[in-house]
């Protein structure tokens, strides 16, 4: 496929040019202007529209598609939202559920520019084959995912081994391929509600870890009373702290504690949306360095709106922080996980393209680039998006799924699960 007449928009570093992309077999083989069409080759003319690398959602809970409009009570901190909506919510969910919020969730991301999300999934009482459902999913909308199951001693022994094992066989089942289509991670919920005997079982498990940490306070008082210096501390002797996991949130983490886990080749995730709504305090990502991307922690998949949010979040808290590089590195964990690298217009990389329909009313080049993503580019203007150069939205319209059928399935499943969650809280009064 040839890409003709294209703004071609780069984000590391920031560049903008007028120019044209050849792709073959999932990847860029050519960047040039005035290429000329191969026998055979299909053209896909943009007339000038802008092409940017597809993005990276690099902490979601597909599981909480289903949420939207939730009837759920108000809640004064985090660990009331935490027992209120989200553990009452996971609890409620079937693998139908399951299997359905994942292709709304990515139907959605499609739609947004976002290529590729590295999902944290709970449905204890549907543990076994969700992971499965969800790669379903992933397959049926044509984007890159990373998959793992949430581990925790919150609900009992039982569900706590039903999840290793949901791990170990999806650890053996998605392994990084040479088209970097699917991989999964050992999923941990969060250190404060993991068991030390939970944690030595997930060390006998291969790869890297994605894990909620330091969130809100309780993980730091869970590290206190066990007479250690911080929840990090309780990875590392358990021997989890591993190259490419992925730590999120991290607003209790002290600098000390980043700069061990920044040695130990993790990376971080900032989730600012999520932060002001559970109202845990703002996580600083300044402080992460070059290892540091960017996600959603469930509240839908728009990294242009998490952008801006990232943007406003360290306005208002005066912080320094490094805008593309949140959204650099989100491409950045995933090549390393996927093996396959991402995120460049060049030779070599994975043809996930977003078409943008911008035509700003004022210069777009690499020194304004932030600016118009910040106050110009928006979710609306993603026109087109392709996946290993296969088209996966088309004039806006999600190729892989029967959008109409899957809204009406989706509304009938979301009546069901939201009347189990209200069983669930009457359980709790």
């Amino acid at each position: 496929m040839l890409f003709k007449d294209a703004t071609l928009v780069d984000f590391d570093p920031p560049a903008v040019a007028r120019g044209e992309l050849r792709v073959a077999d999932g990847l860029i083989v050519e960047r040039g202007v005035d290429l000329t069409p191969a026998e055979g080759e299909a053209t896909v003319a943009l007339g000038g529209d802008a092409l940017i690398p597809g993005l990276v959602n690099a902490h979601s809970h597909l599981y909480s598609a289903l949420a939207r409009g939730l009837p759920a009570p108000p809640v004064d901190d985090f660990q009331q939202a935490l027992d209120r909506i989200w553990w009452p919510l996971d609890r409620s969910l079937g693998l139908g559920d399951v299997r359905l919020s994942a292709a709304v969730g990515l139907m959605e991301a499609a739609r947004c520019g976002t290529t590729t999300l590295i999902d944290h999934h709970a449905s204890p009482p549907a543990v076994t084959g969700s992971l499965a459902e969800i790669v379903g999913a992933f397959d049926a909308v044509g984007l890159r995912g990373v998959v793992c199951y949430e581990v925790t001693d919150r609900n009992g022994e039982s569900e706590r081994l039903e999840g290793i094992a949901e791990n170990a066989e999806a650890v053996k089942t998605w392994l990084p391929d040479d088209r970097g289509r699917l991989r999964a991670l050992i999923g941990l919920h969060a250190p404060f509600t993991l068991s030390d005997a939970a944690l030595g079982q997930l060390a006998s498990l291969p790869g890297p870890i994605h894990v909620h940490i330091a969130e809100g306070e309780q993980d730091g008082v869970d590290a206190a009373e066990r007479g250690l210096s911080g929840p990090l501390e309780r990875l590392e002797r358990a021997r989890l702290l591993r190259p490419d996991s992925l730590l999120v949130h991290g607003v209790g983490l002290t600098d000390a504690e980043i700069v061990r886990a920044r040695a130990a080749g993790c990376w971080f995730v900032h989730n600012p949306t999520s932060n002001r709504n559970n109202r845990v305090g703002y996580a600083r990502p300044g402080r992460f360095g070059d290892r540091v991307a960017l996600g959603t922690d469930g509240i839908g998949s728009d990294m242009l709106g998490a952008f801006k949010e990232a943007f406003y979040t360290a306005r208002e808290h005066r912080h320094e922080v490094d805008l593309l590089a949140l959204l650099t590195g989100g491409h950045k964990v995933a090549s390393a996980l996927l093996g396959v690298p991402l995120g460049k217009l060049a030779p070599g990389y994975g043809a996930d393209l977003v078409r943008l329909d911008y035509r700003p009313p004022t210069p777009l080049t690499g020194d304004t680039l932030v600016g118009h993503l910040l106050f110009g580019v928006h979710a609306a203007h993603v026109r087109d998006v392709w996946v290993e150069g296969r088209p996966v939205v088309l004039g806006r319209r999600v190729m892989g799924v029967d959008e109409r059928r899957l809204a009406a399935d989706a509304a009938t499943a979301a009546r069901g699960l939201w009347d189990r969650y209200s069983d669930q809280l009457r359980g709790l009064e």
